[in-house]
């Protein structure tokens, strides 16, 4: 097994909220020896959930976002926690979309965001939906929207649906997508 390039020397947590928090570590690179520091933020594993209807479309959320300050397109989703990744997307879809799903396949995972991030999104295919009750959090704001796969599409090469998060796990669904919705 090949070494890591840098040993941790001393690491510390000096911000954290319920949802994540922010390390700050001292390394020492092995190459040159010489001490550096790497912040970055330690965040639980989350769920992402393309859903698709009997009628072969596909649900989408138009929410509001502080940090952008604006809209944006996604999809259904939010942070697992410790609770069993199926029982965790099945509880973002329905608490976001009001919908449940009747069957609920996980189709790959990915790192949000390595070079700054822990956090893992596991990506699930909801169909056979049925209605549930959505419960939204209060810091959410959103719509839901039905879409065909050549609208969502659309929607990305236009820069209409441009969510780092959705545009992975969309990537990831895609042959399943172009399978269902045919």
């Amino acid at each position: 097994m090949v070494k890591p390039p840098v040993v941790c020397l001393s690491h510390r947590a000096p911000y954290r909220t319920r949802w994540l928090r922010v390390e700050e570590h001292r390394l020492r690179l092995r190459a040159t020896g010489q001490p550096i520091t790497y912040s970055f933020i330690v965040a639980a594993r989350s769920v992402s959930v393309v859903a698709v209807t009997a009628e072969k479309r596909i649900l989408i959320l138009r929410q509001y976002r502080y940090p952008t300050r604006g809209y944006n397109y996604e999809l259904p989703g939010g942070g697992a926690g410790r609770i069993p990744l199926l029982r965790a997307a099945q509880k973002e879809l329905e608490e976001e979309t009001g919908r449940r799903a009747g069957r609920l396949r996980k189709l790959g995972e990915y790192v949000v965001y390595s070079g700054l991030s822990s956090e893992i999104c596991h990506v699930f295919l909801a169909t056979n939906l049925r209605p549930g009750r959505q419960q939204l959090e209060e810091t959410e704001h959103l719509t839901v929207h039905e879409v065909t796969w050549p609208q969502l599409q659309r929607m990305v090469a236009q820069g209409r649906f441009r969510d780092g998060m959705g545009l992975a796990s969309l990537n990831i669904a895609g042959p399943a997508l172009r399978r269902l919705t045919r």
